[in-house]
């Protein structure tokens, strides 16, 4: 993390892969935030922001399960289980409109 630069306020500016390093290496420490945040002289409003925003993005982030027989999708219809308890059933009729519903369904991820 030595490669940060300081920015106009005299601060060093942290990128987001030096951000996540730090939240894990926060994770792992046994420390308090507030420690944390003194032995490595960041401000604790934003070390908390830093969390939050790692953590929303965790919650974005999904993962389902698509059988396969002999490496072609089962046609019928796909069954989404939203984080929310919403199921959707939607037909697929070859691996094509399976293809086309997974590129939709991508697109509300953001």
């Amino acid at each position: 993390m030595d490669t940060n630069e300081i920015n106009r306020q005299g601060r060093v500016s942290y990128n987001a892969e030096d951000r996540r390093g730090l939240v894990a290496e926060f994770e792992s420490s046994g420390l308090t935030q507030a420690a944390f945040c003194r032995e490595w002289n960041i401000n604790p409003a934003t070390f908390g922001k830093w969390l939050r925003t790692g953590r929303e993005a965790e919650d974005k982030v999904s993962f389902c399960e698509v059988e396969t027989v002999a490496g072609i999708p089962s046609i019928g219809e796909v069954r989404v289980c939203l984080p929310n308890c919403v199921e959707v059933a939607v037909p697929v009729g070859s691996p094509e409109e399976l293809a086309s519903v997974l590129r939709e369904a991508a697109k509300c991820l953001g």
